[in-house]
């Protein structure tokens, strides 16, 4: 990992050692680098959508009960409060559309039968129709544009663990919101470099 601050932009440079005093003492190093990124992508998420004047408000991440997501473990019982806590959407986001909920996802590409597209954990899914129905999925991934969505209820969960969905399945970000569409580009370079940093924290033993 490096010692400095990831190589984006201003809008959404992510101390990195900030990030890792957040997390608690027992999770892996893997583990740990895979909060940091998910953390930086959904930064970089947030610079977009605030660079295209669009109002973006914290809701599970870096929210009031983000620190409960963190500590609900095996020693607190499942409830329904539980699930839903721990399946809270990223954030809530104003346009002239009015708000929506919005879930951040960084995924690379995973090929299937030759073509590209992402595996999404099928868990995580029905957690969202059930909990958050009316949510959106946001998918930042180093392909196309980098920038894709879709709506939950759109996103059929499978019968594994995870289930494999092309990037046709997902929309262009710019057709749910339109001002982000000449931003792409500038900030489709940091999601590259957070692509690279996934490749080497995977290389690692």
């Amino acid at each position: 990992m490096h010692d400095k601050p990831f190589p984006f932009n201003s809008q959404v440079e992510i101390p990195e050692l900030q990030l890792e005093d957040k997390l608690p003492r027992h999770h892996s190093r893997e583990f740990s680098q895979q909060l940091i990124i998910g953390a930086a992508a959904k930064e970089i998420l947030r610079g977009l959508l605030e660079a295209s004047n669009y109002t973006v408000y914290p809701f599970g991440y870096e929210s009031s009960l983000s620190s409960l997501k963190m500590k609900i473990s095996s020693n607190i019982p499942d409830s329904n409060a539980v699930q839903r806590i721990r399946s809270m959407p990223d954030y809530v986001v104003s346009s002239e559309k009015g708000l929506r909920l919005v879930e951040v996802k960084f995924r690379k590409i995973s090929e299937h039968g030759g073509q590209p597209g992402v595996y999404l954990k099928n868990s995580d899914l029905n957690r969202y129709r059930k909990y958050w129905d009316e949510s959106m999925i946001a998918l930042i991934s180093p392909y196309g544009d980098r920038f894709f969505c879709q709506e939950v209820r759109e996103l059929i969960p499978g019968t594994m663990e995870t289930k494999w969905f092309d990037y046709a399945s997902f929309q262009r970000l710019p057709q749910m919101y339109p001002a982000t569409s000449d931003k792409l580009k500038a900030f489709g370079v940091a999601v590259d470099k957070l692509g690279s940093l996934w490749d080497e924290q995977k290389g690692h033993p």
